[in-house]
C-alpha cells in the first residue's frame, strides 16, 4: 500500500471570489498545483447566505434579499463547474454570526440581550438556517464553521451541535469544526465540541496554535483529538509574516510540519488547506510574490513529501527565468531565500516571542506588553518559555537583554546582507524582468520593516527593563535616544514613501509599515515613563 497523501484544499478569502474572472483565476491555480477542491470563506459568508425569518419585514431589508438571492446564484454557478472538473467544493465562515445583516434578517432575537435569546437563535441558526442555505447547493460538499467561545451553557451548546450535524448528514453533507475564537482557558472548546459529536466531524486545526507563524512550535491539539478525521490549515497569505509583501521562504519548514503532522496523525490526516488571501487586505496576490514559492513547495511536498526542498525551489526558479540557470546561480538565489525565514522569525519577534500584531507594530507599550505574554511560543523552547526579564532575577534580565540586542543585529545583518547579495546578483541573472523587480522591492521593504522593529525593540526592551528593575540616569537618557530613533526612522520613511515608495511599491506596505503608527507607540513609551 503506498504512503497516505492528504488531500489539498485552496482556500480563497477574499471578496473578489465573486468577481467570475477571479475565481477562473483560482481554477487556474487549482489546475496547476493538483489541488482536490476549493474553499469558499468569508467571515460573514452564513450571514449573507441566511434566509431571513419570517418574522422580519422583507420590504425594509429588500437589499439583503438581492444580495442573498445574487450569491446563491454565483454560488450554483460554481457548483457547476466545479462538478464539471471533478473539484470538491466546501463553504467556510463564523458559526454564528453577529453582524448588523444578521440582526436584521432575525431582529425577534436581538431587541433584548439574554440567554433565552441567544439559545433561541442558535438553535434557530443550527437547526434551520444553515440546512435551508444548503439545500440550494446540491455539490457543496459541506461546511467548515469557524468556533467562537459559546455564550450559552455547555448543554444547550451541544444540543445545537448535533441537531446541525443530523440535519446535514440527512442532507448528504459534512461537517467541518475549527478553533478560531477561544477565549477561555486552557483552550478546549474544539475537543469540547467534537467530544458531543459523532467521529465523521473533522477537526480543522492551524499547523502553529492560533494563527500560522514561522518557527512558532507545531500544533500540539493534532494529538489530543483521536479518532476523528483532521484538516490541517496553513496560512501562505502571511497575516502574520508580512502580507505577501515580505521574504519568508518555508520549504524547510512546510516539509517538517507536514512530516511531523503525517507522523502523529496518520491517515486520519484527511486534507491540507492552503490560505492565499485574506478578505480584509485583499490586493495583495500571492502568486505575483516571491512567496509563491510556498504555494509551488506545499503542493509539491504533499504529493512527495521525500523532494529536496533544493530541488523544489529550482523546478520553481524555470518558471521565472528566461533561459536555464547555473547551478551556481541556483544555489545562490537558493541561500538567499532561505535565509529569509531566519530573517523573519528574528526581525518581528522577541526571543521566540511576538512583538508584532498581524505582522504590525504594537499599537501602544500596553499592546506590545500583552503580545510578549501570549502563551503562543516559538519552537526555540530554551528561550521562549523562560520568564521574560523576570523582578526577582535581575541576571537573567541582564542576560536577555544581551540576547534581545544579539538578535537585533542579526536581524539588521541579514537584512542589508541580503538585499546587497540580491543587488549583486540580479544585473546578469538570467531571469524575467518582472522578477528581478519584485526581488528588489521584497527585500528593500524588508530593510524599511527591519529598521522599524530594531527602533522599537530597543525601546520597548528598555522600558520594560526600567520598570522591573528601577531608573537609572544613563539608562533614562539612552530611553530618550531610542525614542528620538523611532521619530527619525517615521520621517525618514515617511519621506522615502512620498518620493518612491507610494509610487514603486503596493500601496498596502503603508498600512502594513505606517509612520503614524511608528510615532503613537514611541509617544505611548513616554507616556509610560515616570
Amino acid at each position: 500500500m503506498g504512503k497516505h497523501i492528504p488531500l489539498a484544499f485552496l482556500e480563497i478569502n477574499s471578496p473578489l471570489i465573486w468577481h467570475w474572472p477571479y475565481f477562473l483565476d483560482a481554477m487556474r491555480i487549482i489546475k496547476k498545483h493538483n489541488f482536490n477542491g476549493l474553499i469558499i470563506h468569508q467571515q460573514s459568508l452564513l450571514s449573507l447566505l441566511a434566509k431571513p425569518s419570517k418574522r422580519c419585514r422583507h420590504q425594509t431589508i429588500e437589499h439583503l434579499l438581492h444580495a442573498r438571492n445574487n450569491t446563491l446564484y454565483y454560488l450554483q454557478k460554481i457548483e457547476k463547474f466545479c462538478q464539471k472538473n471533478h473539484i470538491q467544493l466546501w463553504l467556510q465562515g463564523e458559526a454564528i454570526p453577529d453582524d448588523n445583516d444578521i440582526r436584521r434578517k432575525f431582529p425577534e432575537y436581538f431587541v433584548v440581550e439574554s440567554e433565552k435569546s441567544e439559545i433561541d437563535f442558535l438553535h434557530t441558526f443550527f437547526s434551520e438556517t444553515i440546512p435551508e442555505i444548503l439545500s440550494h447547493l446540491s455539490v457543496v460538499r459541506g461546511v467548515r464553521l469557524s468556533l467562537q467561545t459559546p455564550k450559552v451553557n455547555a448543554a444547550e451548546w451541544k444540543q445545537a451541535l448535533q441537531s446541525l450535524h443530523c440535519q446535514l448528514r440527512t442532507q448528504g453533507k459534512n461537517l467541518v469544526l475549527r478553533d478560531y475564537r477561544d477565549k477561555e482557558w486552557p483552550r478546549q472548546m474544539l475537543k469540547t465540541a467534537l467530544d458531543a459529536l459523532p467521529e465523521d466531524v473533522r477537526a480543522s486545526l492551524k499547523a502553529t496554535e492560533l494563527d500560522y507563524r514561522p518557527g512558532f512550535a507545531n500544533n500540539l491539539n493534532l494529538t489530543r483529538l483521536a479518532g476523528c478525521r483532521k484538516w490541517l490549515e496553513f496560512d501562505l497569505w502571511g497575516i502574520e509574516y508580512g502580507w505577501t509583501l515580505l521574504p519568508c521562504c518555508l520549504l524547510d519548514e512546510l516539509q517538517n510540519r507536514l512530516n511531523w503532522a503525517s507522523s502523529v496523525a496518520g491517515p486520519e490526516l484527511e486534507a491540507i488547506t492552503v490560505r492565499i488571501n485574506w478578505e480584509w487586505i485583499p490586493n495583495s496576490p500571492l502568486p505575483e510574490s516571491v512567496n509563491d514559492i510556498n504555494l509551488f513547495g506545499l503542493a509539491h511536498l504533499n504529493r512527495h513529501p521525500d523532494a529536496n526542498p533544493h530541488a523544489i525551489f529550482a523546478l520553481w526558479l524555470q518558471e521565472h527565468s528566461v533561459k536555464p540557470l547555473s547551478h551556481q546561480e541556483v544555489d545562490e538565489l537558493f541561500s538567499i531565500f532561505t535565509a529569509s525565514h531566519e530573517w523573519i522569525c528574528k526581525t518581528p519577534n522577541l526571543l521566540g516571542r511576538l512583538l508584532h500584531h498581524h505582522s504590525q507594530l504594537p499599537y501602544d507599550f500596553d499592546q506590545a506588553l500583552q503580545l510578549l505574554h501570549m502563551d503562543t511560543r516559538s519552537a526555540n523552547w530554551a528561550q521562549a518559555f523562560q520568564p521574560l526579564m523576570p523582578s526577582e532575577d535581575p541576571e537573567l534580565g541582564m542576560q536577555q537583554m544581551q540576547l534581545i540586542k544579539l538578535e537585533t543585529q542579526q536581524s539588521t545583518f541579514l537584512a542589508n546582507h541580503l538585499r546587497s547579495r540580491i543587488l549583486q546578483l540580479l544585473p546578469t541573472l538570467p531571469v524575467k524582468d518582472a522578477f528581478k523587480t519584485t526581488l528588489i522591492q521584497t527585500w528593500e521593504r524588508a530593510h524599511w520593516y527591519t529598521r522599524a522593529f530594531s527602533c522599537a525593540t530597543n525601546a520597548i526592551t528598555l522600558r520594560l527593563w526600567m520598570r522591573k528593575y528601577g531608573e537609572q540616569p544613563d539608562l533614562q537618557q539612552q530611553f530618550r535616544q531610542y525614542i528620538q530613533d523611532m521619530h527619525h526612522y517615521a520621517v525618514d520613511l515617511e519621506n522615502w514613501f512620498e518620493s518612491q515608495g507610494d509610487n514603486t511599491h503596493p500601496y498596502i506596505f503603508k498600512i502594513l509599515l505606517d509612520p503614524n503608527r511608528v510615532i503613537h507607540l514611541a509617544e505611548s513609551l513616554q507616556q509610560d515613563e515616570p
